[in-house]
């Protein structure tokens, strides 16, 4: 007598279950990691729209009194030595990084930072704007070409230093109102922090030596 050979599957449910929790933990530490990145590039690009649908409310006398947030005074700067344009650009992009560090060493700073990516956001905003409508195909080209490289780059450094002068602030909060953060691990904290500001502040120079490089090949190619 032939026997009968019976396979039963497997529970899709038990099996599946596994797999859930581990992309659970996997959401988690992204977020962890990420979230505050996102943030911070979300409110950019909040600041960036509205800057831009502002640009056109501003006049040539506000630009030229803020030169140093905004690349409008395109004349002026054709006239600069190629060491000027550098601290020119450089400047622009230091006095971001240093809010955010006095930001990152105070209690209060996690409220404020994320308003400094806006404010950047805001500032390329209002400046593309301008030179569009007043230089126009001259003014997107001039701003592809020259701008626009640095801008990219010190907004990656922004982000990321901004991420960790946020959760420097937080540490502060935690000891100064709660007591959950200890001061030896406070300390170790400021080391990495300044060591991580060095870095960025490289990182600045860089972009701001790109700039020049870039102002110094092709910002004479245009008509304005």
């Amino acid at each position: 007598m032939k026997g009968f050979v019976f396979s039963f599957g497997h529970n899709n449910k038990t099996l599946r279950l596994p797999a859930v929790k581990q992309q659970g933990v996997r959401i988690r530490q992204l977020l962890s990691r990420y979230g505050v990145h996102t943030v911070f590039t979300a409110m950019f690009l909040i600041g960036l729209v509205v800057g831009a649908a502002s640009g056109r409310g501003f006049s040539q006398e506000t630009f030229d009194k803020l030169d140093m947030l905004f690349v409008t005074n395109i004349d002026a700067r054709m006239e600069m030595s190629v060491f000027n344009i550098f601290i020119s650009c450089f400047v622009s992009y230091f006095l971001f990084i240093f809010c955010v560090f006095l930001s990152g060493l105070s209690a209060w700073g996690f409220t404020t930072i994320p308003l400094l990516s806006a404010l950047k956001g805001f500032t390329v905003g209002l400046s593309s704007a301008f030179i569009f409508s007043l230089y126009q195909l001259s003014g997107i080209g001039f701003y592809i070409l020259v701008v626009l490289p640095g801008t990219v780059l010190f907004l990656f450094i922004l982000i990321r230093y901004s991420a960790m002068g946020f959760r420097m602030s937080l540490r502060y909060l935690r000891l100064s109102a709660f007591g959950t953060e200890r001061e030896p691990e406070l300390r170790r904290h400021i080391k990495v922090f300044v060591k991580k500001t060095l870095f960025a502040l490289l990182s600045i120079g860089a972009c701001a030596a790109a700039d020049m490089v870039l102002w110094i090949l092709f910002a004479n190619k245009f008509e304005f």
